[in-house]
């Protein structure tokens, strides 16, 4: 299935250390027909994980964008992003996960502010209905999403964050991108939809594609951060650190000499947004690595085993795996499955695809895989749903 072009391509700093990562949105078919964000509801959305990036793991995986044209096509909007030390983004892949769940929690919370802003709040119905956030990867990103926090500890920290915090950078920045994104489909009413490409750091994106006005895009993005930080702010403080906007390094700034014996005010928040559209939790695993291998990724304080398993069961999870599987052998995958689903209202279920390898280049096994994408997106989105 073909996947379209990315809506936006960018990078946006990790939650573990800043450290840039590069991203992908796409929009789903019916967003660009109905040239305006209030003609797709409820905001459905999706990130995924690919696999390991010293293996050559990158979000240009052939698997992962199976999986993703079939969510576009679905009606998501989807997010794909290159953990540390994959392709372009910066640093290198950890031995513990604990940066790379990071990572994918930076997406995550990024994306369900980015879908917020995206719709402008005034134009929502009354009850617009709860979107779905479909968490879920292939391979590494699909053991990674096991192991994230419940939707619902992840958005915590985004709720208040100091506005000096990545969460708050984050915030601000789906803010401008929603809000820009928006203002285009609007503009550009009746015309095909128009890629806008966003960088963060003074590294451009390696994508060959150049974006439309990408200069003033990018400085209309950094003073409209600046500004809004600048408005959130309720106190001076003696000396403002070096601060990094769009990967550019401020200087420290001292302050006024009437407030240089003053000590530092506790640091500003953002607002919470009591209208923020409160996304329902699914989750989709793409020949997910269970036993020795995932054990690897637990000599760091990952989430306890029971509460990332719990996140599977409370919530619509799909995991498809293939009886040939080289990395995990399928007696552990069907024993892992039996338990999940027979738990006391599991909504965890598992497909096996017969012949189906780790790669999924057995003849006629790609498509099976796409398939079982396609239904079980179709049935969270009929689904009533809630985050637990």
């Amino acid at each position: 299935m073909h996947l379209p072009d990315p809506a936006l391509t960018f990078t946006l700093p990790s939650l573990h250390d800043n450290l840039t990562l590069n991203c992908r949105i796409y929009h789903p078919l019916g967003l660009a027909a109905s040239n305006s964000a209030a003609g797709w509801r409820p905001k459905h959305a999706a990130v995924l994980g690919h696999p390991y990036a010293p293996l050559g793991g990158s979000y240009d995986d052939p698997v992962l964008e199976e999986v993703a044209a079939h969510l576009v096509r679905t009606g998501f909007i989807v997010a794909t992003f290159n953990f540390r030390g994959a392709a372009n983004s910066e640093g290198r892949t950890s031995w513990s996960a604990k940066p790379e769940r990071e990572d994918y929690t930076t997406l995550v919370g990024f994306l369900a502010y980015y879908i917020h802003y995206l719709d402008h709040p005034e134009s929502r119905p009354h009850n617009p209905g709860n979107p779905t956030l479909l968490m879920g990867g292939y391979s590494y990103g699909a053991m990674i999403t096991t192991q994230i926090p419940p939707l619902s500890s992840i958005l915590a920290q985004f709720t208040s964050p100091s506005t000096t915090s990545t969460p708050a950078m984050l915030r601000t920045r789906a803010e401008s991108l929603g809000t820009q994104q928006r203002e285009l489909l609007q503009m550009y009413s009746g015309r095909r939809s128009l890629r806008v490409g966003e960088c963060s750091s003074p590294r451009k994106s390696h994508d060959s594609r150049r974006s439309f006005s990408l200069d003033d895009a990018e400085e209309k993005l950094r003073k409209g951060v600046q500004d809004f930080i600048a408005k959130t702010r309720h106190h001076h403080r003696p000396a403002a650190p070096a601060s990094t906007i769009d990967g550019k390094t401020d200087p420290p700034r001292p302050a006024p000499d009437s407030l240089a014996a003053e000590a530092p005010a506790e640091d500003a928040t953002l607002q919470s947004l009591p209208d923020l559209l409160r996304p329902s939790a699914a989750y989709l695993l793409i020949s997910p690595l269970q036993g020795l291998i995932s054990n690897l990724a637990t000599m760091s304080r990952a989430p306890a085993s029971s509460l990332a398993e719990a996140k599977l069961r409370q919530n619509p999870t799909l995991a498809i795996y293939g009886d040939h599987d080289v990395f995990v052998p399928v007696g552990k995958l069907r024993g892992w499955v039996e338990r999940m689903q027979g738990a006391e209202g599991s909504r965890f279920r598992g497909e096996e695809v017969s012949g189906a390898g780790h790669f999924w280049v057995e003849r006629g096994v790609f498509g099976q895989m796409g398939d079982l994408v396609s239904q079980f997106s179709r049935e969270v989105l009929s689904d009533e749903m809630t985050e637990t």
